[in-house]
């Protein structure tokens, strides 16, 4: 039986270290490394023996072909059919199951695998590390026997930056501001005015109660403990930093000004969200915003470009003889040659990426902060990142110019916005503050669509950017998604007429200010079908 989780969330504290403590530090590093790629490469074999035989190749073969005859009667509507290939497809699903147990492919078989490697190692590394790196080997193995990933990828020497163990008590542990290995005694490093951390370490020590509730709508009590610590290694503007981040067993302390009041408090009503891949349309009970998403990371990715420029020209001028002459990269098993140049300017684009993934990462709570103010009860579109990430299959010729089109969809602008880390953000602070977070069925409630005032759906283009009614009101079509969703019944399926009836014309009030707003900055929401007063003002998706 699985165990019950409790909330929790991460405390980052940077460690006083010495030599000593990096070389005890890089030691681990090193021993995590060597048995994650042990262990990886140990499933991959037993993979490759559990493919060669007959019974795997014929459920295979079953399963594909049940799939194919699923897929067909539910775009058919036939439920009679649809029961009984779901009840085959169940079947062989759990027969594959049990082959892959009869060849040993599971997380606690790698624990036991391991042993050996641990003695041989000399049990330099703590069990508790040692069975952790154990299932993150089988859960990056996992995506592939999943068919989420084509191929593992095995780690370089200096590649392993963390390992963590199990429960707060055996190997690198925390007591009382230190961290403690053995008999060595490491000081974390606090400032005196972050309030933040000193309530929560304050919480940690004191045991603080709080309340949860469970996945069956339980209440329960428990009080603030350090689950376990991770071991992080950072490489910050060239300079090589060591930090431990706390898994505390709670609910993170509500940030406060200096008056001791709470920054970011929670509003209340109804909020509707339309994510998009590069912008967010979010509609509350007395406020609207239609902004793009980590505004600022574009700085970063104009340099990172120019750099993988100069890269480029480096690895082709050093390596001429591994590149045909239409400038496409020879088959075969290559020693790239790289100058100092090149490694100077490695490091300068992996700093340029830490400083971007930062500035989105801050960007991302400084607009779910205030997008909290707007209510307690969202109802935001569930969107597929990962099939927008994709290329199109499709191959289209162009009516206009005769010429293939271009099968990129929005990959970069999702690398760079990051949309759903976005959502995830904001759901965890809507949920510690007490509100509810609900995720709408595209597919189901068709918000993109619906007419609120002739109660109809008509299917737009993704080109058309305004929704227009019948009296001729223009609306833009984000925010009237976003409308719609915040409406919605409870279940998320559809939009309610009524209330979207109710408080159309507060929402219409708000909307103007807010497109009246967008045409006067400098800089466009893209996506958005708005013009700017302003001509000159540009943007990069």
């Amino acid at each position: 039986m699985a165990k019950e989780t409790t909330p929790s969330f991460v405390l980052t504290l940077e460690m006083e270290t010495n030599p000593s403590i990096i070389s005890r530090i890089e030691s681990d590093l090193e021993v995590s490394r060597v048995i994650y790629n042990s262990c990886l490469g140990e499933l991959v074999k037993r993979e490759k023996q559990m493919k060669r035989t007959k019974k795997y190749k014929k459920v295979r073969r079953c399963l594909r072909a049940v799939s194919k005859k699923l897929s067909y009667y539910e775009t058919q509507e036939n439920k009679e059919k649809m029961t009984f290939y779901q009840a085959e497809k169940k079947q062989l699903v759990n027969e594959l199951f049990d082959i892959q147990k009869q060849f040993y492919l599971s997380e606690y078989s790698m624990h036991g695998y391991l042993k050996p490697i641990r003695n041989h190692l000399g049990d330099t590394l703590n069990a508790d590390i040692a069975q952790k790196v154990a299932t993150r080997s089988w859960n990056t193995f996992k995506r592939k026997l999943k068919g989420e990933a084509k191929k593992v990828q095995f780690l370089k020497e200096g590649e392993m930056v963390s390992f963590e163990g199990k429960k707060n008590s055996t190997g690198w542990f925390y007591r009382t501001k230190q961290i403690v290995f053995g008999k060595s005694k490491i000081n974390v490093k606090i400032k005196e005015n972050d309030v933040y951390i000193q309530e929560a370490l304050s919480a940690i020590e004191n045991k603080l109660e709080f309340e949860y509730k469970t996945k069956k709508g339980e209440l329960k009590n428990a009080s603030h403990k350090v689950k376990y610590v991770r071991i992080l290694k950072r490489v910050i503007r060239g300079n090589v930093r060591y930090f431990a981040q706390l898994t505390v067993q709670g609910f993170p302390p509500a940030k406060r000004n200096k008056d001791g009041s709470f920054k970011h408090q929670l509003g209340t009503g109804r909020v509707g969200g339309d994510l998009g891949t590069s912008s967010i349309a979010v509609v509350g009970e007395n406020e609207v915003l239609f902004a793009n998403l980590a505004e600022n990371i574009m700085n970063q990715s104009r340099r990172i470009r120019l750099i993988q420029r100069k890269m480029d020209r480096s690895k082709r001028t050093m390596n001429p003889h591994y590149f045909n002459e239409n400038g496409t990269i020879k088959k075969g098993k290559k020693t790239w040659i790289f100058s100092k140049r090149y490694m100077k300017l490695k490091s300068e684009l992996k700093e340029l990426h830490r400083k971007q993934a930062d500035s989105r990462k801050q960007s991302h709570n400084i607009l779910s902060n205030k997008i909290l103010t707007f209510g307690d009860e969202h109802y935001w579109e569930e969107m597929n990142i990962k099939d927008l990430q994709k290329r199109s299959k499709k191959t289209e010729i162009s009516e206009k110019t005769g010429k293939f089109k271009r099968k990129k969809r929005f990959g970069k602008s999702i690398g760079h916005r990051a949309p759903a880390m976005f959502l995830s953000i904001l759901e965890r602070k809507v949920k510690t503050s007490g509100g509810t977070f609900k995720k709408v069925n595209t597919q189901k409630s068709k918000a993109s669509q619906y007419d609120h005032k002739a109660n109809n759906y008509k299917k737009k283009e993704l080109k058309e950017r305004w929704h227009i009614f019948d009296d001729g009101t223009k609306i833009q079509r984000d925010l009237y998604s976003a409308f719609l969703l915040k409406n919605s019944n409870r279940v998320g399926t559809k939009a309610n007429k009524r209330l979207c009836e109710k408080t159309f014309e507060v929402f219409k009030t708000f909307h103007d200010k807010e497109i009246e707003r967008i045409e006067k900055q400098d800089t466009f929401v893209l996506n958005s079908g708005i013009r700017l007063k302003n001509k000159k003002a540009t943007v990069e998706a």
